[in-house]
C-alpha cells in the first residue's frame, strides 16, 4: 500500500532510515527529519513529495519515498531518498514506492528521474536495483561524499 506521508510517521520513516544502516540516529533526525518537518509545513514548494510503503493496509509504514522537482534543469525531478525496512526487502516495497515515484513524475511532465548513489560496497544492492529497473549510471564523481566514496549518477527517461 502507497499513500503519502503525515507528520504522525516522521518517528517510524526515521527509525526505517536507521535500520538500513545508512543514518545514525542524530543523522537521520538531523537530514530527513528536517526535510520531513519542511516538508508537512509546507516550506519546500510544488512538487516536493514523500509517500509510504506498508506491505499491508493496516501496518505502520515500513519503506518511504522522497523526491522533488529540480529548481535549475526543466522536466528534472530527484529522488533524493528511498529506503525499505531490512525485514521487509524482498517484499516488493521499493519497486512500490519507485513506481509511485515515476508515476508523479510522469504525471506533471516530467522528462528525466535522476538518483545520486555511493559508490561503496553497502549501497552495492540499491545500485542494482537501479539498474534493474532501467537507469543508467551516467557519471561518477571521485571522492564525493569522501575520499574513496564517489558519486554514481543515475538517470532515466520519463517520456518518450
Amino acid at each position: 500500500m502507497i499513500r503519502a506521508a503525515r507528520l504522525a510517521d516522521t518517528p517510524t520513516l526515521l527509525a526505517v532510515a536507521c535500520a538500513t544502516g545508512l543514518f545514525a540516529p542524530a543523522e537521520a533526525s538531523a537530514l530527513l527529519g528536517g526535510v520531513l518537518d519542511a516538508l508537512h509545513a509546507d516550506h519546500l514548494g510544488p512538487g516536493h513529495a514523500a509517500q509510504v510503503w506498508s506491505p499491508n493496509d493496516a501496518g505502520a509504514p515500513s519503506g518511504w519515498v522522497y523526491h522533488a522537482p529540480d529548481a535549475h534543469a526543466d522536466g528534472v525531478w530527484n529522488l533524493w531518498w528511498i529506503g525499505v525496512h531490512p525485514e521487509d526487502h524482498g517484499r516488493g516495497g521499493g519497486d512500490s514506492l519507485l513506481d509511485a515515484v515515476e508515476a508523479a513524475v510522469m504525471a506533471e511532465a516530467g522528462r528525466e528521474l535522476v538518483v545520486e548513489k555511493s559508490a561503496l560496497p553497502p549501497l552495492a544492492r540499491a545500485r542494482a536495483f537501479y539498474a534493474r529497473r532501467g537507469y543508467i549510471a551516467c557519471g561518477r564523481v571521485p571522492d564525493f561524499y569522501g575520499v574513496g566514496d564517489d558519486k554514481i549518477i543515475f538517470a532515466k527517461r520519463m517520456c518518450a
